[in-house]
């Protein structure tokens, strides 16, 4: 794999250059705020509620069309999240937010053996979102609810009220909290805390921190996207992928993630990040352009009512992931190489380096 580079952090004499550059960092800053991040928040916060509130019709009334509702709202939520996803700073590292709404990879399976054994022994200390919230974080986003709803023994759930379907109606409601929270932070406390960067900031020292902090997001999250779920899955021949190493597979929901994924950062490439980069504008196009040709070669598959293992080990789903590849491969590089250079940022390694 190669090394990813990425915008982490500007060294002392780069801050500086940063905000006195000629480039208007603050209101671009303020502007993704407003416009893109808080109201794809607010979707997640949405599609939770509704998710919470469905989990707990399903329980007090269990019915077929009632699992049914429910199953279908899982997949409206993991694509609500899947847009707000890319965003893993400022208050999503608060309380291991991000970890308790999504614990992924899960590489040796502990956290399916922690879901399945709260599951097998009834742990009614699960079965309260209060006392949830104390558990492994494993036990307590979206993929421990999608093992409810949709892995062997969840048809049950269209009959009966019994623990599984109360530990969904927990999971759901934790979701739904920290939905809330996210929304919350990035309305007010972490708004402002972006709003008041300078040198006596705690987080920021400028408002070009702050910018590369949201591009450096983007970037990671296209790397995730191609070398973590998509790369994983490909085999040498399409019998040979492993389509359940991907998330949301239970769910079908991957590809719909994918490409939730993908809008989100496009929707951060916006008229006034183009204005910001004046003469070096062409590289939004190029980048959103790039993301255009790779949701075009995955649209089809996440439409295919084959689902999607059926889909990955297809010729035409082979081709089409290896070939979504290159594409989110271009835009990482514009957002994490082109972009600060162009800007004349300092750019270190990101956190998926491992450095």
């Amino acid at each position: 794999m190669r090394i990813f580079v990425a915008l982490i952090a500007l060294f002392a004499a780069g801050f500086a250059h940063a905000e006195g550059d000629g480039h208007a960092y603050r209101p671009v800053v303020e502007s993704l705020i407003a416009d893109v991040i808080v109201p794809a928040h607010a979707a997640f916060t949405a599609a939770a509620e509704a998710e919470a509130d469905t989990m707990a019709g399903l329980c007090a009334a269990p019915s077929p069309t009632g699992l049914e509702n429910a199953r279908a709202q899982f997949r409206d939520l993991v694509v609500a999240f899947s847009r707000i996803e890319m965003f893993r700073f400022g208050p999503a590292r608060e309380d291991n937010r991000i970890e308790r709404l999504f614990f992924w990879p899960d590489r040796r399976g502990r956290g399916l053996r922690q879901v399945q054994g709260v599951i097998a022994t009834a742990d009614e200390s699960a079965a309260s979102a209060q006392t949830l919230t104390g558990k492994s974080v494993a036990v307590q986003g979206l993929p421990a609810l999608e093992f409810v709803l949709f892995a062997n023994g969840s048809d049950a759930l269209a009959n009966e009220a019994g623990f599984r379907c109360r530990y969904g109606e927990s999971i759901a409601a934790v979701v739904a909290d920290i939905a809330r929270t996210l929304e919350a932070e990035w309305r007010g406390p972490f708004a402002a805390l972006i709003a008041s960067s300078g040198p006596d900031n705690p987080a920021y020292r400028s408002h070009g921190e702050a910018f590369q902090d949201i591009m450096q997001a983007a970037a990671e999250q296209l790397e995730i996207a191609n070398m973590h779920k998509i790369a994983p899955v490909l085999g040498e021949t399409p019998q040979s992928a492993k389509p359940r190493l991907a998330p949301f597979w239970r769910s079908d929901a991957t590809l719909p993630a994918l490409r939730a994924n993908i809008a989100g950062v496009a929707a951060l490439l916006t008229e006034d990040v183009a204005a910001l980069l004046g003469e070096d504008a062409e590289l939004v196009a190029s980048a959103q352009f790039e993301l255009r040709q790779a949701d075009a070669l995955i649209a089809p598959l996440a439409a295919d009512p084959a689902g999607f293992e059926a889909v990955v080990k297809s010729p035409d789903g082979q081709r089409r992931l290896l070939a979504a590849r290159y594409p989110i491969d271009g835009a990482e590089t514009i957002l994490s190489e082109r972009i600060p250079a162009a800007l004349g940022l300092i750019a270190g390694f990101n956190a998926l380096d491992g450095d």
